[in-house]
């Protein structure tokens, strides 16, 4: 099996080649609760067999994943629309639909749901043709208005007016029409023009802004998407796969660039471009997948899809695989290693300063006379490291020690707990109206950015959760905010955030990187 495939880059949005691990693919899916981010990147992946002319193997991967994806994400997980999928189900009827896929007819089938389908599609890559002709974007983004001769193309090299005559002449006003082949014809023609003068690629792109004196990419002024399209349109099929070819070497999935993936899927046509383009091999399309990796790509997916949906998660850090002593020195270590830097400015002089002393057990029993019963595994912690040390930002401020705590009756999220996490709260009117099992704990340092973190107290959610058919003794609640974050953060218990942290630093040291202020010499420095 292949230890990678080429995609963008993930992290950064970059749209180049970057490798990505198969390795850390099926961690993904067998790690998180929720393994959402897994099955979304297999779908990518399916999307990128397409790309390579894979069309069996896609097919195959693509059965798997609605196979077992109602299996393995929870109910309230989002579901993922998967255009380029369905239109190549529905331009390729030999292939058959898995039960669970969303698309339900065949182009061919005169239904009158496969008719509506068909229209569908017709108007959605109408829709994106038109997009790629606005002229009124050229005047908005190079202050260039239409030429009264749309032929001037012809006498300049000026490659916003070029990229303007092609935009012009490619466009058609009337809803679902295109302009007759002539027109597209010399359309081609001036985009051939354009696309001949030297171009950088994205990756040593330098963009600098001057007003109308702006200097933009070639591909930015006209998307090779349209390009693509018009060679399939006037039957230069050859051509269509150089533009295409062209277009991923330099720009790969450029999204401003209207490069997405997805949408050269959709292209009408593009099944009969794939296979010569797939002819280039990787020299043609940086993200080509050789069809023997392809075959044990699926192989292994398929088998990880099988294995969580029979077997469940298989988290390599539960509780009874990695006590809180190992976990806690992870934590430290991984977090020295990609943030020293903040830490040192804060007078932590190593890894093992980021762990606070432990709390002596007369004083979390103090506490709880305080605040009731506390959650067992924050005892556990609290007994080997009374909380740790974040940052600004990092860690969330990390987290102090019970002799921090504070009730807080009137926590803002009370609503989003009744609405999101079905807990049954007592009405206005009872007795028992009593909410002080709600905690707000202090943070590690007291210089963040205005981080919060709170829990229910076991006691009380056993009284508000007491209507749930999923409810376990001794579970309660932990999250963190901050009045700019764009939302709440929920965790099944403190244990659970630590364990989330830990597994994202220690993805960060194997990957090389730092957090932002961090220099990366310092870190190579920690990292030997």
């Amino acid at each position: 099996m292949p230890a990678e495939y080429m995609d963008a880059c993930r992290e950064s949005g970059h749209p180049v080649p970057a490798p990505h691990s198969i390795s850390r693919l099926v961690s993904s899916y067998m790690e998180p609760k929720n393994p959402s981010k897994a099955v979304r990147e297999s779908f990518r992946i399916v999307e990128l067999l397409l790309l390579s002319n894979h069309l069996d193997h896609a097919h195959s991967l693509a059965t798997a994943l609605y196979r077992h994806v109602d299996t393995i994400l929870p109910k309230n997980a989002s579901r993922f629309s998967q255009q380029a999928l369905n239109y190549f189900w529905f331009t390729h009827p030999a292939y058959p639909l898995p039960p669970n896929a969303p698309s339900k007819t065949r182009q061919g089938d005169r239904s009158e749901a496969a008719l509506k389908t068909e229209s569908r599609w017709k108007t959605e890559q109408w829709n994106n043709y038109r997009e790629c002709t606005r002229t009124g974007w050229m005047l908005e983004h190079c202050n260039l208005r239409e030429p009264e001769d749309p032929h001037v193309w012809r006498e300049t090299d000026n490659p916003p007016m070029i990229a303007m005559c092609a935009r012009l002449l490619a466009k058609d006003k009337t809803p679902g029409h295109y302009p007759p082949t002539e027109q597209l014809r010399e359309a081609l023609a001036a985009a051939e023009k354009l696309y001949a003068q030297p171009q950088v690629p994205v990756a040593d792109w330098k963009f600098e802004h001057k007003e109308s004196q702006t200097v933009r990419r070639h591909s930015y002024l006209l998307y090779r998407r349209l390009v693509v399209e018009l060679a399939i349109r006037v039957g230069r099929l050859d051509t269509a796969a150089e533009v295409l070819s062209q277009g991923l070497v330099l720009d790969g999935f450029n999204t401003s660039d209207g490069a997405a993936l997805d949408r050269f899927l959709v292209l009408p046509g593009i099944y009969e471009v794939l296979p010569r383009l797939a002819a280039k091999g990787r020299a043609g399309n940086p993200f080509y997948i050789e069809d023997s990796d392809a075959a044990a790509m699926v192989r292994e997916i398929s088998q990880t899809l099988e294995r969580r949906a029979e077997h469940g998660r298989q988290w390599s850090l539960a509780p009874e695989r990695v006590g809180w002593r190992e976990l806690l020195d992870r934590l430290a270590s991984a977090a020295w290693a990609v943030n020293s830097k903040e830490y040192k400015k804060n007078g932590v002089m190593s890894a093992a300063e980021i762990l606070n002393s432990p709390i002596k057990e007369e004083d979390i029993k103090a506490a709880e006379e305080v605040v009731g019963e506390l959650p067992e595994d924050l005892k556990e912690m609290y007994r080997i490291a009374g909380g740790f040390k974040g940052g600004w930002h990092f860690l969330e401020g990390g987290l102090s020690d019970c002799r921090d705590f504070e009730f807080d009756p009137d926590c803002e999220e009370l609503d989003d707990l009744r609405d999101e996490k079905e807990l049954s709260f007592p009405n206005d009117d009872d007795d028992d109206n009593n909410l002080q099992g709600f905690i707000e704990l202090s943070p590690g340092v007291e210089q963040c950015d205005s981080y919060r973190h709170y829990l229910i107290t076991p006691a009380l959610y056993r009284k508000l959760a007491r209507e749930r058919d999923d409810y376990k003794e001794g579970e309660y609640m932990y999250w963190n905010k901050a009045y700019w974050t764009c939302g709440t953060f929920w965790y099944g218990s403190v244990r659970e955030w630590v364990a989330k942290h830990v597994e994202r630093l220690e993805r960060m040291v194997e990957d090389g990187e730092v957090e932002d202020g961090q220099d990366e010499d310092d870190c190579s420095t920690v990292l030997t």
